[in-house]
């Protein structure tokens, strides 16, 4: 059964962190992180671009012509919610997590089992993350 141990990162700097794993043998695969800059592009941004009414003399569009739109897509394939959720954030913990997100900090996870989950919950306690949980 695996578990998951999240935390908030007042600076985004898990230095101190991935060397306190390392050093207690964990492996860092299991380290997910989502910082602030993380957030979903809006259809807003992605469809009211220069790119979209201005490329190629205005004509350019998705699906109009034979140009192709480089430099990423419209839409990132999940949501910053659904990416909490992934980190089995219960949804009436999300908004906090969200809030937290906008104000600068970063959301640190590891995805931990049963027999090493007070292991981690305490190294994340000890490298300076605030908020620290377990789901």
């Amino acid at each position: 059964m695996a578990l998951v141990v999240p935390g908030l990162s007042q600076t985004g700097d898990i230095s101190a962190l991935k060397t306190a794993l390392h050093a207690a043998g964990f492996s860092l695969d299991p380290l997910q992180v989502i910082a602030p800059d993380d957030s979903t592009e809006g259809v807003s941004r992605g469809l009211i671009g220069s790119e979209l009414y201005l490329h190629e003399g205005g004509t350019g569009g998705p699906g109009l012509n034979n140009s192709h739109r480089s430099g990423g897509g419209f839409f990132r394939n999940e949501t910053l919610p659904d990416r909490l959720g992934d980190l089995e954030i219960p949804d009436s913990e999300v908004d906090n997590y969200v809030e937290a997100l906008e104000r600068g900090r970063s959301v640190v996870a590891y995805f931990a089992h049963a027999d090493t989950i007070e292991s981690i919950e305490e190294i994340f306690k000890t490298s300076a993350l605030a908020n620290v949980r377990r789901f």
